[in-house]
């Protein structure tokens, strides 16, 4: 689950905790804690990671997952009791910065890891609940962490209402890659559907994609039952085969290709190229010109927040250099596109146009937008 539907769902619990007091059970999604280990710590970074690193390692290799904080399950009965959180446990969540959080976790896992943190109160008592996103790839530690009981090369992942080592014997680790290709099989068919509507009047098995913007052509692989890949040589010329074809289809030439039935077989996924390249600046740039003017301090990642907020991309993370698929939203191309600066060595990058300096600037100076676009106040410039 992505974080607004994990927003949507731990709200719904807490409302049914403070109107009818029901508890649901710790389960794979579900954990309760009661309060933090601060095991003499002072730094609230290192005090979180302490409480809740492997726990968000195992719900983001499973399903992801909601972390309810100041409440206590009884070992015995299993009686969930809403305690609520003591002084010094609200005042270290206070200070938690995400962003260092999620920078932490890239130094360990090599990966973002998408977490909110967030307080609620239950009549004058005050809790947090901590979501967990799932993410796609199977997240392990690249050294150890001893002070977060992580070990290098662990598989950690949710299972039934445990975290568990999936790597700790064959067997188990035979479970996990068994779970993990079954979603594999389901994302396959989550794809198609979002490029496809027509996905279910359709076998998936006999659609084929090709994507001359990345050089790849996707379909189904019967031997892993997934969905793959594989590298294609496109001539991307302005006189190539696909913008020849993605010009006629643009001019109404030529309708979508299809049976008898009227079902479309395929479909091309690509750009028209432009014949006059566009201007451009980088990111660094685009920072640079927008701290000219700011009122207040951001950073780099601050900045892809806004992006992500703004509906410009689809991520809060992403690499400059040599970007994911999907990673931007198309409708804003005239602010922020990807370029592709050297063809023959397959080069691409994330560039913008001038024109997003300014509603960049108006958000950072903005500072009522500053907890919706940023998750906290930026501070002012002295």
């Amino acid at each position: 689950m992505n974080l607004d539907s994990l927003t949507s769902r731990v709200n719904e619990i807490i409302e049914k905790i403070k109107n009818f007091g029901i508890f649901i059970k710790e389960n794979d999604f579900i954990d309760y804690k009661l309060k933090l280990n601060h095991h003499g710590q002072t730094d609230e970074t290192e005090i979180f990671l302490r409480n809740f690193a492997k726990d968000i390692l195992s719900f983001a290799n499973n399903k992801g997952g909601i972390i309810l904080i100041g409440f206590n399950e009884d070992s015995g009965t299993k009686e969930i009791i809403d305690n609520g959180l003591q002084k010094e446990d609200l005042d270290i969540f206070t200070k938690i910065d995400l962003n260092t959080i999620s920078q932490k976790f890239e130094s360990i896992t090599k990966c973002t890891i998408k977490i909110d943190l967030q307080e609620f109160q239950i009549g004058a008592r005050k809790y947090y609940y901590l979501i967990i996103e799932k993410n796609n790839d199977v997240t392990i530690p690249i050294n150890d962490f001893t002070d977060y009981k992580l070990k290098k090369g662990e598989i950690i992942h949710r299972i039934s209402g445990k975290n568990e080592i999936a790597n700790e014997n064959s067997q188990k680790l035979n479970s996990f890659l068994q779970l993990k290709a079954n979603e594999k099989s389901k994302q396959f068919m989550e794809i198609w559907s979002k490029l496809l509507p027509e996905i279910f009047d359709i076998n998936p098995k006999e659609i084929l994609m090709i994507n001359p913007k990345t050089n790849k052509i996707y379909g189904y692989n019967q031997k892993d039952n997934n969905l793959s890949s594989s590298e294609i040589e496109i001539d991307k010329s302005e006189t190539g085969v696909f913008n020849i074809i993605l010009n006629a289809i643009s001019a109404g030439e030529i309708g979508k290709i299809s049976d008898t039935e009227g079902k479309p077989l395929y479909k091309i996924v690509g750009e028209i190229k432009s014949s006059a390249p566009r201007d451009y600046i980088t990111l660094s740039t685009l920072e640079s010109e927008i701290k000219k003017d700011a009122k207040y301090n951001f950073t780099n990642p601050l900045l892809k927040l806004a992006l992500k907020e703004l509906g410009w991309t689809n991520v809060e993370n992403f690499h400059i250099e040599h970007p994911e698929e999907n990673i931007l939203n198309e409708d804003f191309s005239n602010f922020i596109w990807i370029e592709n600066i050297d063809t023959i060595k397959d080069k691409r990058k994330v560039v913008f146009s001038k024109e997003a300096i300014k509603p960049l600037l108006e958000v950072i100076n903005d500072n009522s937008k500053h907890a919706k676009y940023f998750k906290k106040d930026l501070h002012p410039k002295q």
